[in-house]
């Protein structure tokens, strides 16, 4: 029961009446030790200052008050205050005089080993640790947007397969909860032309506008379509969010019209190339139109004035900004994006 109570396996306020009956019928001098073990760890560890760490191991790698001291940038009776708290903290000598000479006890080379290794990650906790992208096996988890994957994806994979090949980049398509996402932590970056929520972190990587990719069926001549044009053509739509393609639907609906829609799809590239032989119109972002090079007959318009230019934003959670790995990482998104 004694052992039990020693290891502090039992709440003090239970034991506290066992031990004062044993101290009434014991020898007073063993009972205090067992009420004494629990608080004495407890304040030792309270009380630890991790720079005496530090002069610990100057003290224990140089073997000499003086030279330890002037390592470590104190006087030499500072150091030597240093060296004995150091011995009643760890109730060990630590350095024993041979000679003229001090060398280590047991116990101080088995500290000096435990610091080679725990100092460095002290350190390291403390300044943050150094990302190194050609030996990480980090994991990125990104959320794009449809076009976002086609126009941004392959350069953005090229420069991490070249300097980063060990880390691990997971896409997942934007959805209408991306940013929830992020801010729990299932989602690292989000990018999107959607509005960013005040609670996380963003900033504008580019400007999103729109072209009109025009079927070959559709016989048209113009430049640039007027609203009333535009509205009077049969469209092909995209669904980006809550059945509408937002970004063109939205302003649209704003000054009180519609288009007529034929056809709805979920993703960009694909519908380019179902419209290609169509009398469809299909509104994209202009930096996908570049897709319709290899097509035959297919024209290129530019949309109604009332369609405006967009920010687009890169998203993330203020608890990444200062982490190296997701800062190089938004890097890499940025020199990707400088590309396009």
């Amino acid at each position: 029961m004694i052992a039990v109570l020693a290891m502090g396996s039992v709440p003090p306020s239970l034991y506290a009446p066992f031990v004062s009956h044993l101290i009434r019928v014991q020898k007073p001098s063993f009972a205090p030790c067992i009420v004494r073990m629990p608080s004495m760890r407890d304040v030792h560890l309270q009380s630890l200052d991790l720079n005496l760490l530090v002069h610990l191991r100057a003290l224990l790698e140089e073997r000499n008050v003086t030279a330890a001291a002037k390592r470590d940038f104190l006087s030499q009776p500072a150091m030597s205050r240093v060296l004995e708290r150091l011995r009643e903290m760890f109730r060990d000598p630590l350095l024993v005089r041979t000679g003229r000479a001090y060398e280590r006890t047991v116990r101080g080379d088995r500290l000096l080993r435990e610091l080679e290794t725990v100092l460095p990650r002290l350190e390291a906790m403390v300044r943050g640790e150094e990302f190194d992208p050609s030996r990480s096996e980090e994991r990125f988890r990104v959320a794009l947007t449809d076009h976002a994957c086609t126009i941004l994806l392959p350069t953005l994979v090229a420069r991490l397969r070249e300097t980063a090949r060990h880390i691990k980049l997971e896409v997942s398509a934007w959805r209408t909860q991306a940013y929830e996402d992020v801010v729990a932590g299932r989602i690292d970056t989000a990018l999107s032309a959607e509005e960013v929520p005040p609670a996380l972190q963003s900033e504008v990587i580019f400007n999103l506008d729109f072209v009109c990719i025009v079927g070959s069926a559709l016989r048209m001549r113009t430049r640039r379509f007027t609203l009333k044009q535009y509205l009077q053509l049969p469209h092909a739509l995209v669904e980006t969010l809550a059945g509408q393609q937002t970004l063109v639907d939205r302003p649209l609906a704003q000054i009180g019209v519609k288009r007529s829609v034929a056809l709805t799809v979920p993703f960009f590239v694909p519908a380019i190339y179902a419209i290609a032989d169509s009398d469809l119109v299909l509104t994209v972002p202009r930096k996908l139109a570049k897709v319709t090079r290899g097509i035959t007959g297919v024209k290129v318009v530019e949309p109604p004035r009332e369609l405006k230019v967009f920010p687009y934003f890169m998203a993330w959670h203020s608890r990444l900004t200062g982490e190296s790995a997701h800062s190089w990482f938004r890097e890499q998104i940025r020199q990707a994006v400088r590309t396009l």
